[in-house]
């Protein structure tokens, strides 16, 4: 059994809160019904002829919240009724199969509705239900301990010396910054970060926040492991509101593309759906921010764009039409940078950051030890002679003992086999050769990247 394979036996995620319960009136769904009249309206534009349970599919909610507007729409005359042909009118079986259509006035409701929010999906959840939820699933709320962490970096070379400094950095829930020569796996090891916890999180398909609804479940970021919660027939008792998804807890990494409008409620003439910022996505999860200093914002205000989020646990968003609201700031925020702290952070800032963590070249025996693990994933055979050159090129050119090198060297040493049609055996000549191709003539050791 592979260390991830261990990994996924032993770490079997719970929920840390009770599941949402199915909401059964408008008044505890706390959404204006005329957003869900809306929904309604987009989802038969987008799917015509659906009965009662393919809406309910696609809303998420109970279908005689549905019946209610429906029959709404139906008085306004918005929809049309089609019955099935073959059955008694007045058969329950025929009920069930009733579908509805927008009706030429009901296409043109749609289209305004569409204008005015794109958005097409499960009715949203209020920001009041949202922000407790938030606060519900606190990573802090859970303690871990070491052999929590130490699972979590079963495959990353030199745990040893990280797990004493990152399980109290993790329960503490403040900012970490990550920093160290590039290559040292300073984004490999935050992304495991959460593999320690043992608890997944409901996270909202979308959220109601000041007239608007704002689509938070992400496909990239977040990760489902409820696969059942998506049947079509709903029980009270056995379900639990569909209009969450119960995820891993998040891990969104971000680098150097990352700009400040990423950090706001984004909402485009193109697109027309309010999509929410990375920090909301993150939330009760961690947000990575990797390579900073290589924004194309200045450091000082990026950096300052956290200072409130992070003393005081909540974030004020500024909407597109100029209203603002508060959500919970409940995350681990993780700065990873391979420039001196010093040059990138006043000292002020750098007090904000609880912990932080200086990831160093591997000891020899761990470096040797990677290699020989990538050369038997890779079906390599890695020679004697082949070592002994390695470690005389790092002793020559003064290079340390990245991480990141096995897997880099060991690649081009593949294609160059395979080019030349020869055994899989990478000996000294060969190794040489990748050496050659991956450094460049004048870096002479001093950086790896």
């Amino acid at each position: 059994m592979s260390v991830s394979e261990e990994m996924d036996d032993f770490r079997k995620l719970t929920p840390q809160v009770s599941a949402p319960q199915i909401v059964s009136s408008f008044d505890e769904l706390e959404v204006p019904q005329a957003v869900v009249e809306n929904l309604i309206l987009k989802h038969l534009a987008a799917y015509p002829k659906s009965d009662v349970l393919e809406l309910a599919k696609h809303l998420g909610i109970v279908t005689h919240l549905i019946d209610d507007i429906l029959a709404d729409l139906r008085k306004k005359a918005f929809v049309e009724v089609f019955q099935p042909s073959s059955q008694s009118l007045f058969s329950e079986s025929a009920k069930s199969h009733v579908r509805y259509a927008l009706s030429e006035q009901g296409q043109i409701k749609a289209d305004l509705a569409f204008k005015k929010d794109a958005y097409i999906g499960p009715v949203p959840v209020s920001l009041r239900v949202y922000n407790a939820m938030v606060e519900a699933q606190d990573l802090r709320a859970q303690l871990i301990t070491r052999p929590d962490v130490e699972r979590a970096l079963g495959d990353v070379y030199g745990a040893q010396r990280l797990v004493p400094v990152l399980g109290p950095a993790i329960n503490s829930g403040r900012a970490l910054l990550l920093y160290g020569h590039a290559g040292t796996g300073k984004s490999f090891v935050a992304a495991r970060i959460l593999n320690s916890l043992n608890t997944s999180v409901y996270v909202p398909h979308s959220v109601y926040a000041a007239g608007n609804i704002i689509k938070v479940f992400s496909e990239q970021h977040h990760k489902p492991i409820d696969s059942a919660h998506n049947r079509e027939v709903i029980s009270l008792k056995s379900h639990y509101d569909k209009r969450w998804v119960l995820c891993e807890r998040p891990n969104v990494q971000v680098g150097g593309e990352l700009t400040m409008d990423m950090l706001e409620v984004n909402h485009t003439e193109h697109n027309r759906i309010w999509i929410a910022p990375l920090q909301m996505i993150a939330n009760n999860g961690i947000l990575v921010i990797d390579d900073l200093g290589r924004q194309p914002m200045p450091v000082a205000t990026l950096l300052n764009r956290w200072i409130v989020p992070m003393e005081y646990n909540y974030d004020h968003l500024s909407l597109p039409n100029g209203q603002q609201i508060t959500i919970p700031f409940v995350l681990t925020m993780a700065f990873s940078t391979n420039l001196d702290p010093q040059t990138i952070a006043d000292p002020a800032f750098l007090r904000r950051l609880g912990y932080k963590i200086q990831f160093q070249p591997l000891i020899e025996k761990d470096y040797l030890n990677l290699w020989a693990d990538l050369s038997n994933t890779k079906d390599l055979e890695l020679l004697p002679s082949a070592l002994e050159c390695l470690l005389s090129l790092h002793s020559l050119h003064k290079v340390g003992y990245f991480p990141c090198l096995p897997k880099d060297i060991l690649g081009i040493s593949h294609d160059i086999i395979q080019f030349e049609e020869i055994e899989a055996n990478v000996d000294s000549t060969i190794l040489q050769r990748a050496w050659d191709l991956y450094f460049t003539a004048d870096e002479h050791g001093e950086s790896v990247l």
